[in-house]
């Protein structure tokens, strides 16, 4: 083979490998890029469709719950609801009272008084080191509070929440009156009892048997003096 047929066959050579690569960039390779778009749009579309089936099937989860969460929600209206309301709170106690076997000798109502929202803690200053000396002072023992974190919300302002103070007098057997007690704590309407004093009720311990004479009638009646608060949201429509 002669030089110049080797130059022609070296040169065809190139020119067909420019060719393939050519053909690569302006054919195959737009393709190839457009696949891979269509490939990543598919797995958006996929994931955007996945979030979707999740959230529908938490939306039909809430929709079952949603009868038990308004008859939760009508509960605490009833508890707290958003008028005084004293009147049925009233009838309440009456009934309660006859079903326990005792007797409501004295009913007080006070004015509302608006929620007082909690002062945040103090943080205390860290006292100054003391000077050294030549015996070493032994550390106080270090206190830990115990008490509870004051949890307060956002939503419940003086504008909004009053407390009314209530105050009930009842009479009876000791035993009832502590069924009375119980049920007033755990009635419709949420009371929330501050102080409890209970004396010895002479006038029901002794009674008088027909020939006038006195004998011990109950000698556990007790006279309750009860302090309490009943509460009022206002609805902010």
């Amino acid at each position: 083979m002669t030089q110049n047929n080797r130059i022609w066959m070296i040169g065809t050579i190139t020119v067909m490998l420019v060719i393939v690569v050519a053909g690569w960039f302006l054919g195959a390779q737009p393709f190839i890029a457009a696949a891979a778009a269509a490939d990543q749009q598919t797995a958006d579309v996929t994931a955007q469709n996945a979030a979707q089936t999740a959230e529908i099937a938490q939306l039909t989860t809430e929709m079952k719950q949603l009868p038990q969460l308004e008859k939760d929600y009508k509960t605490l209206q009833a508890s707290i609801p958003a008028t005084s309301n004293t009147a049925d709170f009233i009838k309440g106690l009456d009934a309660l009272a006859t079903a326990a076997g005792v007797q409501i000798v004295g009913f007080t109502v006070g004015d509302p008084l608006a929620y007082t929202i909690p002062a945040s803690a103090a943080v205390a200053a860290p006292a100054a080191s003391p000077a050294p000396s030549a015996t070493p002072t032994p550390a106080p023992p270090v206190v830990v509070s115990t008490a509870p974190a004051v949890a307060t919300n956002p939503l419940i302002t003086p504008d909004n929440f009053v407390g009314i103070q209530v105050v009930i007098d009842v009479a009876g057997p000791n035993a009832n009156v502590l069924n009375f007690l119980n049920g007033l704590q755990s009635g419709t309407r949420l009371y929330l009892v501050t102080a409890i004093t209970s004396t010895r009720d002479v006038a029901l311990a002794v009674g008088t048997n027909p020939d006038g004479q006195a004998v011990a009638a109950d000698p556990n009646a007790v006279t309750t003096h009860v302090t309490g608060y009943i509460y009022v949201i206002k609805n902010e429509g």
